[in-house]
């Protein structure tokens, strides 16, 4: 009996079966797809929470900041309503058809958007002369019996478009990618501080840039309702001398509208101190 009991084999300890060069290579690999996969996680929260933080932007005691928006970042619109439309469609809540023409008339306000800079007065003219053209049309159509533009509307009717879903999908996918890059420039190129002394700007792979705001003033400007739109209530800032002479611009500025009136606190800080450091000068 002691002589089988010496031939059998000690079982290792489970000490020794952590520490054995295998287990520790297989552990390690564990270790680093899990840290993969945290990470690929961190990101996919950091882009859906992005949006949200380039609107609100960072607000302090003493500074502000804010973000540029490039024309990409208006993709957002497109991409969500490829994957909704989508969605809708494939649950059977809405016709093909219906969804169709959403997607279209969303492709050509995005298309628009990139074309032509429609400030409030522009976009009242045209929806002004683009209503008296139906109007006059319909009362064309009622007292001559002419078909103007019912002709075109039938005409359209009868092209018939659907929305496939898998193909807006594949879209909304592809277009995701320069949106990502959109948030990636604003972050590394389109970033603003503005405190009570100077304005600073950070270009990645160029440099720093400080623009004193001693002698300026700074208005805002939304050219295009329908880029402000698309930046939530975005717009421009200028910044202008005492002879209303543009010194400098930031276009596209994410919820302008919204972050004004923390800018305008900022702003108003140097002024204040100026006007302090002259009464101080004049006694």
């Amino acid at each position: 009996m002691a002589k089988t009991d010496q031939t059998l084999e000690k079982e290792p300890s489970r000490e020794e079966q952590d520490n054995h060069p295998r287990n520790k290579t297989s552990e390690r690999r564990r270790g680093i797809v899990r840290s993969a996969f945290v990470a690929l996680g961190q990101f996919a929260v950091a882009v859906a929470v992005a949006p949200l933080v380039l609107v609100r932007g960072r607000r302090h005691a003493e500074s502000v900041v804010v973000y540029a928006a490039p024309p990409s970042f208006f993709l957002w619109l497109l991409i969500l309503t490829g994957f909704v439309s989508a969605w809708v469609v494939n649950r059977q809540w809405v016709s093909p058809e219906f969804a169709g023409w959403v997607y279209v008339w969303v492709l050509v306000y995005f298309i628009v958007t990139l074309l032509f800079d429609l400030s409030t007065q522009r976009l009242l003219l045209w929806v002004g002369i683009f209503s008296l053209i139906w109007l006059l049309s319909k009362y064309v159509e009622h007292v001559r019996n002419i078909a103007v533009l019912g002709f075109v509307f039938d005409y359209l009717a009868s092209l018939n478009p659907k929305l496939d879903p898998g193909t807006v999908t594949v879209l909304s996918w592809l277009l995701l990618l320069p949106w990502i890059g959109s948030l990636f420039y604003m972050v590394f190129n389109g970033r603003k501080q503005f405190t009570p002394n100077e304005i600073g700007e950070f270009h990645f792979g160029v440099g720093s840039e400080l623009t004193d705001r001693s002698g300026l003033r700074f208005r805002t400007n939304y050219r295009d309702i329908l880029e402000a739109v698309l930046t939530f209530g975005g717009g421009d800032l200028l910044a202008v001398d005492n002879h209303q002479n543009v010194i400098k611009r930031w276009d596209n500025i994410i919820g302008l509208f919204f972050s004004w009136k923390d800018l305008d606190r900022i702003l108003h800080q140097r002024s204040v101190v100026d006007e302090d450091s002259d009464e101080v000068d004049q006694k």
